[in-house]
Order: structure tokens, then C-alpha cells, then sequence
């Protein structure tokens, strides 16, 4: 018969095993975020600035988004990042959101990383993507 002791060390040693995620995993938790918040990000983006004005090269703003599965110096450390591809929109976003001499402020892009909505759509997808590592890896 197991000693009571050794089922508790046993156990412990398992929920280890299981609740222990690599970096890729971790990068696939939190790209399921990422990509659930640069769609609200584009969603906002659209209402507050879409134009008509067609940029053959570049496109519009709020259809350059893009996720990168590494934090915002490039290194893979299970983070995932939400931004601009070109770096022209970038800069633009940055202006209309922060407000300049010429700009007003709108902070559309602050207003969208601190709605609690959006943060618990980002948590949910997050808690999906979780749910199905640890049960590949074996926990009910």
C-alpha cells in the first residue's frame, strides 16, 4: 500500500511535469491572445481612422496589423507582440494616439489594451489554447 506521503509527492511531481510549458508553448498561449487583440485593434483602427485614401504599396493602416511570436526586442521568450508591419503606420498610429501639435489625441490604442472586454476576450483565447496543451499533455 502506498504511504500517503508518496501519493502526495507523486502527484505533485506530475502537476510539475504537466503545468511546466516550453517557450513554444508558451509562445502559442499567448499568440492566441495576440491575435484576438490586433483583431479588435484593426477593429477600432477602422472606425476611428479608415480612409478612402488607397496606398498601392503600403495599404491602410488598420490592415497592416501583425503578430510576431517574440517580445518587442525580437527575442523568442514565449511572448507574442501586436503591431504594425510598416513602420510609416506605425509612426502614424503612434501620432493619432499620443496627439501632437497638429493632432489631437484619441488614444484609440490605449483605449483598446485597457477595455476590459477586449482583455477578457484575450485571457479567454489565451485559457483555450491553454486547456488544450495541458490536455495533450495528458491532464483531466
Amino acid at each position: 500500500m502506498v504511504e500517503l506521503d508518496q501519493a502526495l509527492e507523486e502527484w505533485l511531481k506530475t502537476v510539475q511535469e504537466i503545468g511546466d510549458l516550453s517557450l513554444a508553448e508558451q509562445s502559442r498561449i499567448t499568440e492566441a491572445g495576440a491575435e484576438v487583440f490586433k483583431d479588435e485593434l484593426a477593429k477600432a483602427t477602422k472606425e476611428k481612422h479608415y480612409s478612402n485614401h488607397k496606398n498601392p504599396k503600403y495599404g491602410h493602416m488598420a490592415d497592416s496589423l501583425s503578430v510576431q511570436k517574440t517580445g518587442v526586442d525580437g527575442r523568442k521568450n514565449g511572448k507574442s507582440t501586436v503591431g504594425w508591419k510598416n513602420r510609416f503606420h506605425a509612426q502614424n498610429a503612434r501620432r493619432l494616439n499620443d496627439g501632437t501639435k497638429k493632432y489631437k489625441a484619441d488614444h484609440f490604442v490605449t483605449k483598446v489594451q485597457n477595455d476590459s472586454t477586449v482583455q477578457k476576450k484575450v485571457l479567454l483565447a489565451e485559457k483555450a489554447e491553454y486547456d488544450k496543451i495541458i490536455r495533450k499533455k495528458g491532464a483531466k
